[in-house]
């Protein structure tokens, strides 16, 4: 635990003995913390913290569309605030905000966890102070939250694996794997799954090497055009990440590759992503279920604020992806998995 977690510990610490010498007390959630919720805040407005580990990224504006559809629904003057470090993706980063957060009390929090492993302690610290919580897209190593909503990234690699199947047709050749980096098991799971499913296919496809490309997308246009030197008779790329497909894409146009004879599959569904494939540079994308993940948090947040939680409400809950092709990406139901820049 760092200085700036043990300070943090000291504070919630000391708050939480001052509640309960005023003889508070909360209902106990499903990880054992305490909801803190009065009488008066089950019925009265709510202020809900979406804490996510990068603010301002579409795949969680998506996140907080959604939950703030939710709160409409659920009515009681439900505010949804969008919270998180403006760099990063990590546990130093994240675990300031989340101090902050902590310290303005929400009614609760909707988390994305930075680190399955660093934010345990962060979070429990927020919890007990009374502060339930509900994880989306990543997940604890320990059972702290309320619930935890997610997709499946090795299912996820699965579907861009029969979506490059579906479009080869038959052909013979190669498919390149481009992944961020190794030891990041969101990308690793994604390009896992696409390569377990394409050999378990009994295909005629060769699957190259997993190339990673450092979340640069420079150098994965460089690996495609020296992929591409090395075996022409590559038919497919599949990307894990937006940096990664779009690197694809300018290798290809360097190398002036015929669209026509290459397949290229991305995972996520930013608006970079969904104008490539309306401009047909992009064949497909797997989009993860953000708009989905929110809507189905914020309920499951506020039942538990309410103490309304269905009798056998499940604590795993698997949010699928969805495949998004020219041919589907402006239909009503695609449409909410697609990842904004706002909400309006």
């Amino acid at each position: 635990m760092n200085v700036r977690t043990s300070v943090l510990a000291a504070a919630l610490t000391a708050t939480a003995l001052t509640s309960a010498a005023c003889g508070s007390s909360g209902d106990t959630g499903a990880a054992g913390g305490t909801s803190g919720a009065t009488a008066e805040q089950k019925s009265g407005p709510l202020q809900i913290s979406l804490l996510t580990t990068y603010n301002g990224l579409p795949f969680y504006t998506a996140m907080q569309c959604g939950a703030q559809d939710a709160a409409k629904k659920l009515g009681g003057d439900i505010t949804v605030k969008a919270d998180g470090p403006s760099r990063g993706m990590n546990a130093a980063d994240q675990t300031p905000v989340l101090e902050g957060v902590v310290s303005r009390r929400p009614d609760g929090m909707i988390f994305v966890p930075a680190d399955p492993a660093a934010m345990v302690a962060p979070i429990r610290l927020a919890v007990n102070a009374g502060i339930p919580v509900v994880t989306t897209d990543a997940t604890l190593n320990e059972k702290v939250a309320k619930a935890q909503f997610r997709g499946d990234n090795n299912a996820g690699g699965a579907l861009a694996a029969e979506e490059l199947l579906k479009r080869a047709k038959g052909q013979s050749g190669k498919v390149l794997v481009l992944d961020t980096r190794p030891g990041l098991p969101v990308t690793n799971e994604r390009a896992e799954g696409f390569v377990k499913a394409l050999k378990d296919s009994g295909s005629n496809l060769q699957i190259l090497g997993t190339q990673y490309y450092e979340d640069d997308p420079t150098k994965a246009a460089t690996i495609v055009q020296s992929s591409l030197g090395a075996n022409p008779d590559i038919v497919g790329i599949f990307a894990t990440s937006e940096s990664g497909a779009m690197g694809a894409v300018s290798g290809l146009q360097a190398a002036k590759v015929d669209n026509g004879k290459m397949t290229v599959i991305a995972y996520d569904a930013g608006p970079t992503l969904v104008s490539a494939l309306r401009a047909g540079t992009l064949d497909a994308l797997v989009a993860q279920g953000s708009y989905t993940q929110g809507y189905d948090a914020l309920t499951r947040l506020v039942q538990d604020i309410r103490g309304e939680v269905p009798q056998g409400a499940a604590f795993d809950n698997v949010v699928p992806n969805a495949i998004v092709t020219a041919d589907n990406v402006d239909s009503p139901e695609i449409k909410k998995l697609l990842y904004p820049t706002s909400c309006s």
